[in-house]
């Protein structure tokens, strides 16, 4: 008897993978993509700590628009500008929904803006709402500085208690970043060595971990119930689940019951009161759900953190590797700025930052592949269709390393942003558009400014305080990307020491 069940189990799992592979052909045949095996798709091909050099590999031979099949979940790629932009840009409502996966729920909750489609009315406002809490002029921009210069404070005395010592910088800028982040959102400064900065600390890593192309992660996608076998990816998403609840409870006891005079608006208000404000003020049905704005919160924190902390540790890294770009751009902050604080204000007076920071996201492409999205209804790109709720992905890294278009994409070389007068190109210039590390259209990061902001002062603080140097007993590791590994989400160059040596 026991052999007839297992005999018919097999036979029933033969069809279900035989029919989806029908499916596959029938709604994917016409894009073309590598050949893989019956049932398990191209994961064998795949490169687990390089995934996007493998994808770009095979960019490069099958063109704008690529399957990849996954163990039968099927991913279209876009592998050049023109397709990206019609993905996110041009057609970005087509192509505005999350994917549903298994980890995705579990991380988000179904809530927060980087869980809900952009046809939702809520995650309109809650976009909104996220960039009126940063005003390009006005209390926003001082409040941002503000706590820029405050937390950067605290690296630099990290860095100088170090005594001219080879330290790996990774954690310091790691949780300054968080630091900064949890001021913005929540307007508290948190005690590193505090419960609750932990807990945000550990959503973050363990979340990131979560999505790592090399772990078991796709399998829970795919087949949730390995989630009661010891699947490793649901145990570390338990766990960020239990701290989540901590950083909602704390907020909802130790911060929503502050009298509005006791908080510090004199800068502008935090992202969570901006909320809260508008609830307020509005009707029932207009208000930003509880749930969403705690995912919101969280959601913020995680990929601020993220993008900040690794465009930065690559960015030094580079420049030891580029000394001659190191020197220029100390050059522009000292003529610039001097000793002061600097100012958001200086961006327009230092060309050459603007182009430094513009291509060491270029060049570090740290989320090569971008978020997956969702086609929402039956759609096309460059002419090929696309059905409903096929998973979608820009190739980020192909579009930044475009030999055609670039040239040298491959080199650091901030001057590409730059006329031959050395100010920067015009706003509308193909270089600038080709480069968006941030996306476009209406899934644009939306933490972009925060970004930017923070980069763009915190580098200007390191390079005007210290000399940054390699120590001969560290040798340091190649900077170009394909020297990185993938961290969860994002790309991450390898470990390195190097020295902080303070400046007269």
């Amino acid at each position: 008897m026991f052999l007839v069940l297992l005999g018919t189990c097999v036979v029933l799992l033969l069809v279900h993978f035989i029919l989806k592979e029908l499916r596959i052909r029938q709604k994917y045949g016409h894009i073309p993509g590598p050949k893989g095996l019956p049932f398990i798709g191209n994961v064998h091909q795949i490169n687990r700590l390089q995934p996007w050099v493998t994808v770009s590999d095979w960019g490069k031979q099958y063109g704008p628009l690529m399957k990849i099949n996954f163990l039968g979940q099927v991913v279209i790629i876009c592998n050049t500008f023109d397709s990206v932009r019609e993905m996110l840009d041009t057609k970005g409502k087509d192509f505005g929904g999350r994917e549903r996966g298994f980890r995705s729920t579990m991380v988000t909750k179904s809530s927060g803006f980087m869980r809900m489609d952009v046809q939702n009315p809520e995650w309109r406002r809650t976009r909104r709402l996220l960039h009126s809490s940063v005003k390009a002029f006005g209390p926003g921009l001082s409040r941002i500085e503000h706590y820029a210069q405050q937390m950067s404070e605290e690296f630099v005395q990290t860095f100088k208690m170090c005594n001219g010592e080879a330290v790996d910088p990774l954690s310091t800028i790691y949780d300054t970043t968080l630091g900064m982040i949890s001021l913005m959102i929540y307007g508290q400064k948190l005690d590193q060595k505090s419960e609750i900065f932990h807990s945000i600390k550990a959503i973050t890593d363990l979340t990131n971990e979560s999505f790592h192309v090399g772990k078991d992660g796709m399998q829970l996608d795919l087949f949730p119930w390995t989630r009661f076998f010891g699947n490793h990816t649901y145990k570390i998403l338990k766990i960020a689940q239990d701290h989540s609840t901590k950083v909602q409870n704390w907020y909802k006891t130790k911060i929503v019951p502050l009298e509005d005079a006791e908080l510090d608006d004199s800068l502008g208000k935090p992202y969570m009161k901006v909320i809260r404000d508008y609830n307020s003020k509005c009707s029932p049905e207009e208000r930003v759900s509880e749930k969403n704005m705690m995912g919101s919160g969280i959601q913020a924190s995680f990929a601020g953190v993220l993008t900040t902390t690794t465009t930065l540790y690559q960015l030094i890294l580079t420049f030891l590797h580029y000394p001659d770009k190191q020197k220029k751009m100390m050059k522009e902050i000292d003529e610039v700025i001097g000793t002061r604080l600097p100012t958001l204000n200086d961006r327009t007076s230092m060309p050459y930052v603007n182009a430094v920071l513009n291509e060491i996201m270029r060049y570090g492409s740290v989320g090569p592949l971008g978020i997956t999205h969702r086609a929402v209804v039956d759609s096309d790109i460059l002419g090929t269709k696309i059905p409903k709720d096929t998973q979608i992905m820009p190739n980020l890294y192909l579009v930044h390393h475009d030999k055609e278009f670039f040239g040298d994409p491959e080199v650091f070389r901030p001057e590409r942003y730059l006329d031959k007068n050395g100010e920067s190109l015009p706003a509308d210039d193909a270089v600038w558009k080709h480069t968006i590390p941030f996306g476009m259209g209406p899934r644009i990061c939306a933490g972009m400014m925060f970004a930017q902001y923070r980069l763009f002062l915190w580098t200007c603080i390191l390079y005007q305080r210290f000399d940054i140097v390699a120590d001969p007993n560290h040798p340091l590791p190649p900077c170009d990307i394909k020297n990185t590994e993938l961290n969860g989400l994002s790309l991450m160059c390898k470990p390195y020491k190097v020295k902080f040596l303070p400046k007269a």
